[in-house]
C-alpha cells in the first residue's frame, strides 16, 4: 500500500511527525505499515514539545540533545536514550520515548533555523541514506488550516515543517506526502471541518489514499502510550478501539468528537496541495529566518501561534513558579488571540 500512496516503488522511507511532540506517536501507524510491507522505514520527528513537558518556548536545538549523533545544526540521529537539557532541566522528547519501545534509531529535526538551511541538511540526509520518499504526519489537521479558523492556535510547527518538506522535495526530487492522522483530535479544528478541507484538496487530485490502524498498529500504540506524553495521538488510539462520542482534551477545556473515522490517516500529495496551504506558502515566500520570525509574520496576518502561547506561559511560570492550569491556559489563549486580532485591525 505504501507504494500505491507514494506512486512509485520504494525501498527506504522516512516518516516524520511534523507537529512536534506527540505527533510521532500517531506517525507510527504509517511507520508500522511500511515495516510490515518489508520496507526499510526510519521514524523522525520535529523536536518541539508542549509546555507540560518543556517549559522553555520554541523548538529544541540540536546542541541541546544528549545521547544523539549530530549530523549538522538541525538534524541528529536519536534513540531511546536521547534527552535534551533546556533551561537546566532534563527533557525527554517524545520520539525518544517512542524509539525506546520500537527499539530502533530515528531522526530528530530541530526547526530552530531558517527553512532553507534545515531543508538543505535534511536533503543531505535523504540523499546520503538513499531515502526514496518522505511522509510527514500531522495529527489533528492544523497543517491544512487557512489560518483564520476560530479554534486554531498552534499552526506554526506544522506550517514550518511543511515549508521545509516542500523545499526537500524541490532539492531532492523525491515524493513527499502529507498525512493527516485523526482529523480534529487535537481539539483545535473541528473534525468535520478538517474532513471538508481534505475533500477540497482531494478535488484537485491530491488524495492518495487512507489507512486505518490494524490490530498490530493498535497494540503498538498501546505500548507507546504507556511511555509517551500525548493527548491527540491517544485519541487516535481510543477511536481505533471503538470509542464513539465526545472526548475531553486539554484539561476538559475542549471537546473532541470521536468515532472510527478519527483513527484514519489521510494521505495527500504535498506538491499538489502546497498552493492551498496559505501559511506554509507564506513562510516559504517570506524566506523567514526562524520560528520567531515566522511567528511575527503570522501575527501580522492576525494568526496566533503556539510560540505566542509558550512565551506567555513561560512568563507566567517565571512569575508564579508553576505552569498555568488548563483553565488558565485556555483563557490565556483567548486573550492572545484577541490581542493579535486587535493589533491587525489597528494596523489597517
Amino acid at each position: 500500500m505504501i507504494n500505491e500512496i507514494v506512486g512509485s516503488e520504494v525501498r527506504n522511507i522516512l516518516v516524520i511527525g511534523i507537529g512536534g511532540g506527540g505527533d510521532v506517536v500517531g506517525s507510527t501507524i504509517t511507520y508500522n505499515l511500511a515495516v510490515n510491507e518489508g520496507i526499510d522505514a526510519i521514524l523522525g520527528a520535529v523536536l518541539w514539545e508542549r509546555y507540560v513537558v518543556d517549559i522553555i518556548p520554541g523548538p529544541i536545538k540540536i546542541d541541546e540533545l544528549r545521547s544523539a549523533e549530530y549530523l549538522g545544526n538541525y538534524v541528529a540521529v536519536v534513540n531511546g536514550d536521547t534527552y535534551a537539557i533546556r533551561g537546566g532541566r532534563r527533557i525527554t522528547p517524545q520520539i525518544a520515548n517512542v524509539l525506546s519501545v520500537v527499539k530502533d534509531d530515528g531522526i530528530g529535526i530541530s526547526i530552530s533555523g531558517s527553512i532553507i538551511d534545515i531543508a538543505s541538511e535534511l536533503s543531505d540526509y535523504v540523499s546520503k541514506y538513499g531515502i526514496d520518499a518522505v511522509i510527514g504526519i500531522d495529527v489533528g489537521g492544523d497543517s491544512i488550516a487557512i489560518g483564520n479558523e476560530e479554534g486554531l492556535y498552534s499552526p506554526l510547527a506544522d506550517s514550518y515543517a511543511i515549508a521545509i518538506l516542500a523545499k526537500v522535495q524541490e532539492l531532492t526530487n523525491i515524493p513527499v506526502i502529507l498525512g493527516i492522522a485523526g482529523p480534529g483530535v487535537d481539539g483545535e479544528l473541528d473534525r468535520d471541518y478538517v474532513l471538508m478541507r481534505i475533500s477540497q484538496l482531494a478535488s484537485k487530485g491530491a488524495f492518495l489514499g487512507a489507512y486505518g490502524p490494524t490490530r498490530s498498529d493498535i497494540a503498538l500504540l498501546e505500548d507507546l502510550l504507556s511511555k509517551a506524553v500525548t493527548e491527540a495521538s491517544a485519541l487516535v488510539y481510543r477511536a481505533a478501539r471503538g470509542f464513539y462520542g465526545s472526548a475531553n482534551i486539554r484539561g476538559s477545556t475542549r471537546s473532541v468528537r470521536l468515532d472510527i473515522v478519527s483513527s484514519l490517516t489521510y494521505y495527500l500529495d504535498l506538491k499538489m496541495v502546497l498552493d492551498d496551504l496559505p501559511m506554509a506558502s507564506m513562510l516559504i515566500n517570506a524566506n523567514v529566518k526562524d520560528p520567531w520570525d515566522a511567528m511575527r509574520l503570522l501575527n501580522s496576518k492576525g494568526i496566533m501561534t503556539e510560540l505566542n502561547f509558550e512565551e506567555e506561559v513561560y512568563k507566567y511560570y517565571k512569575a508564579k513558579s508553576r505552569i498555568p492550569s488548563p483553565e488558565e491556559a485556555y483563557l490565556m489563549i483567548k486573550e492572545i488571540k484577541n490581542k493579535i486580532k486587535s493589533i491587525k485591525q489597528t494596523a489597517r
